[in-house]
């Protein structure tokens, strides 16, 4: 493959990428999340709300990917924040991501209204 290839493969991938963060972005907005992709990679960065309400910021990068929720700015010091590892996070595929974000989520839902 030479180096026009190469490039125009990596434009595909990068385009294709963007894409299908786009389509979970609009996902999440369905199910009620207010929902912004800051950046799709190195570090994938998605900020906003959740269906209740309120802010959330959530980054993968490097190895881990989290979701911080509350406070002042969730991006800086959250109330509550929580990781998981991800081999190659900076990259990591919107199928990926909605999984991982929505169970983060859960768990968050979970800790603040733990049933009785």
């Amino acid at each position: 493959m030479d180096v026009v290839d190469q490039e125009t493969a990596r434009q595909r991938w990068h385009q294709e990428h963007v894409a299908s963060w786009l389509q979970l972005i609009a996902t999440l907005r369905s199910e009620g999340w207010e929902t912004h992709l800051t950046c799709a990679a190195a570090p994938v960065q998605v900020e906003g709300s959740l269906p209740n309400g309120e802010r959330f910021y959530f980054r993968a990068r490097h190895s881990d990917v989290s979701l911080g929720i509350g406070g002042d700015d969730p991006a800086d010091i959250p109330e509550w924040e929580e990781s998981e590892s991800y081999a190659e996070a900076s990259w990591l595929p919107a199928v990926e991501g909605g999984t991982i974000i929505r169970r983060l989520a859960f768990r968050y839902a979970q800790q603040s209204n733990p049933t009785e």
